[in-house]
């Protein structure tokens, strides 16, 4: 489904200037939205399969660059193979563990978990546990939280 069927005209102005656009473009990152909806859950599926594997990173990374780049297919089987290979990981036996619905009940949970915190959109940042940064913020802000975390963990405790 294209954003245009799903969006009505209003929202998809604000998705055009999104705030997150221009501090993307100042960190040098590429963010090319696309032309439809896709369903990220296969997706979510390889990178808990990646982690399984030692190479969560990699694939992390290989998927949001797929996606904002627009350089992989992150929505279907074959796209993710492609994606897997390219991270050294099992495409073959990836795609069987995808089909097999191997992780769905890791992924049912982890919306449940996230739920029950407050998270409900993404970006979410959890810092020390006790912290929810929801939205696209720059750096200093970000920064900041983390710093008050730091400065929180390395106060002594009272016994």
């Amino acid at each position: 489904m294209s954003y245009e069927e799903y969006f009505p005209p209003h929202y998809l102005s604000r998705i055009e200037s999104a705030p997150y656009l221009p501090l993307a473009e100042e960190a040098g990152l590429v963010m090319k939205r696309g032309t439809r909806l896709i369903n990220t859950r296969l997706a979510l599926s390889a990178a808990e399969f990646a982690r399984e594997h030692g190479r969560f990173g990699e694939m992390h990374l290989a998927l949001f660059k797929a996606y904002w780049e627009q350089t992989g297919d992150i929505a279907t089987p074959e796209g993710l193979k492609v994606i897997a290979t390219e991270v050294g990981l099992d495409a073959e036996a990836m795609a069987a563990e995808l089909g097999a619905g191997r992780y769905e009940d890791v992924l049912d949970a982890n919306r449940r978990e996230a739920t029950q915190v407050g998270i409900n959109g993404i970006p979410a940042h959890v810092f020390g546990l006790r912290y929810l940064v929801m939205g696209a913020h720059p750096y200093e802000i970000l920064k900041q939280v983390a710093d008050k975390v730091a400065a929180e963990n390395a106060k002594p405790t009272e016994s």
